[in-house]
């Protein structure tokens, strides 16, 4: 008899994910024959890197049982930073990295407290918030443009052994994997699965929910820099269509929009699923106007496969 191949739950829950992601590959494939060239791939690690980073953004959020839709108007304002506090020089471009960095981490603070202390629902504030951060952003920059230092953009598109796109999104993916196994990280897992019986466990938990949104700011602002890089310049508009794209590459990676399950693994390839979507209309020669209809039919059934799933658990507990 031949002995049954076991995966643990964690990855057979992510085997459906895989198989759609392979059947993507394919059908891209077919669609663009240079996919698998190093420059096609350096090329597309540079282009999915703003999803993947602000859709591991909403994770960290979701993961405690709440979502942000700031998000894509934070990524819009750390664009905007990043193009107005760039200096040509070395130093001039790691002081604009790390401003942006500390800007981002500072509107993850704020809405952190205001939904952990406002007492209002994460939607509500996450809202609201969006709307400032749009607001702060058109004021740094009013229009697009800015000065984005030729030396980084060029290193952000450049063809290399190890793409721009890639190094960017793996120290976040390194610094997550290393966070999620220390007492904050498992205090986060923990407040999103039973906020009530975290707190009685000794879990600070309004503590978590804050630590989340500045993950969340930090990753964003991330994925900012990158993307002033990638454009070479600023623009206050241009995060708005991945607020609802990150909820849905996370949902579509298994994380749980009620908190505390799920894997970042996931929402990367979830991420990856979205841009490759997208790419397919763009080589299919569907009209861009499409995309909209696309990522609002992605979010329902991601949305509605994920209920389904649950309640099956839920139906076998």
């Amino acid at each position: 008899m031949f002995r049954v191949l076991r995966l643990p739950r964690h990855h057979r829950e992510l085997v459906p994910l895989y198989v759609f992601f392979a059947v993507l590959l394919i059908v891209n494939l077919a669609l663009d024959p240079q996919m698998f060239t190093f420059a096609r791939i350096s090329t597309l690690s540079v282009q999915f890197m703003p999803l993947i980073l602000v859709a591991m953004a909403q994770t960290a959020v979701m993961l405690t049982g709440g979502i942000d839709l700031s998000v894509g108007a934070v990524l819009s304002l750390m664009v905007s930073i990043s193009a107005v506090t760039m200096q040509d020089s070395p130093g001039g471009i790691a002081l604009s990295i790390v401003a942006t960095i500390l800007c981002g981490a500072a509107t993850g603070l704020f809405t952190g407290l205001g939904v952990t202390y406002g007492r209002l629902p994460a939607i509500i504030v996450t809202l609201a918030t969006s709307y400032l951060w749009h607001g702060v952003a058109l004021l740094v920059l009013p229009v697009p443009g800015g000065h984005v230092a030729p030396t980084f953009t060029g290193w952000v598109t450049s063809v290399a052994v190890v793409p721009a796109g890639v190094i960017l999104v793996v120290i976040p993916l390194l610094f997550w994997k290393f966070f999620k196994n220390t007492r904050p990280g498992v205090s986060l897992y923990a407040t999103g699965n039973n906020a009530h019986a975290a707190y009685v466990n000794g879990i600070r938990t309004n503590r978590a929910r804050i630590t989340a949104y500045v993950l969340a700011g930090v990753f964003t602002a991330v994925a900012g820099v990158g993307l002033s890089g990638q454009i070479g310049s600023g623009d206050p508009n241009i995060g708005s269509p991945y607020t609802l794209n990150s909820v849905a590459a996370s949902i579509l990676g298994g994380i749980s929009f009620l908190g505390g399950q799920g894997q970042m693994k996931g929402t990367v390839i979830g991420a990856i699923i979205v841009g490759s979507l997208m790419n397919i209309l763009f080589f299919a020669g569907i009209s861009p106007f499409y995309q909209y209809v696309v990522q609002g039919l992605i979010l329902v059934v991601a949305i509605g496969l994920k209920t389904i799933a649950q309640g099956r658990k839920g139906g076998q507990a």
